[in-house]
């Protein structure tokens, strides 16, 4: 028990309100519209492995020579900071997406090649962690005889501070890509477009 601008104040009362800021703390799934924002086309020869042949939890090998992107647009307007390439299966990302990424979450960020897009840098990156944070029994798996497919995930509520400024993917997952609330946020105050975000559960764990 303590005294705050006059109150009384209870380790209840503490122990109230940082469950408030955790709770408030979201992770999210990464998806980009490509539909909306359009995808990009370059030199497939650049690129050792195709998307199917990597595992995506390693590094995919370091691309050593510039690759020369075009956009190829989507029905939405104005041109994107962050690109589907079909090559990969994560994301190209212009200057500005690719600084706010590297300053809030750069032990995340696997910088797999450097690119041109209409002579502006841009830089193909990979999230290659996996961080066990699944709550299994809040989540969506299905269960087949040989095998388990994760279809949604909702993450343990305990691991909600550690999640905040990570970029990662999860067990089960290969294809989905998750940020934090602070790496969210930061990208929206930058202004970065091409994202959206779909909200992950928490489940009791």
């Amino acid at each position: 028990m303590r005294e705050v601008a006059g109150t009384i104040v209870t380790e209840d009362d503490e122990d109230c309100q940082m469950g408030k800021v955790r709770n408030a703390l979201m992770a999210y799934l990464v998806e980009l519209d490509v539909d909306e924002c359009g995808c990009l086309d370059g030199d497939e020869s650049a690129f050792p492995l195709t998307a199917d042949q990597h595992d995506w939890n390693t590094p995919y090998p370091r691309v050593e020579r510039a690759v020369e992107f075009e956009w190829e647009a989507g029905e939405g307007d104005g041109r994107p900071d962050v690109f589907w390439y079909p090559q990969i299966l994560d994301w190209v990302c212009d200057e500005r997406a690719y600084r706010v990424l590297q300053r809030v979450a750069g032990a995340d960020i696997h910088t797999l090649a450097e690119g041109v897009l209409d002579g502006e840098p841009v830089f193909v990156v990979q999230a290659p962690h996996v961080l066990d944070v699944v709550d299994r029994e809040a989540s969506l798996i299905d269960t087949y005889p040989t095998y388990e497919a994760l279809r949604f995930p909702a993450f343990r509520r305990s691991a909600a501070d550690a999640l905040a400024a990570r970029v990662f993917r999860v067990p089960g997952g290969i294809t989905m890509v998750f940020v934090g609330e602070r790496v969210k946020q930061a990208l929206d105050e930058a202004g970065v477009k091409g994202i959206t975000y779909v909200p992950v559960d928490w489940g009791d764990g």
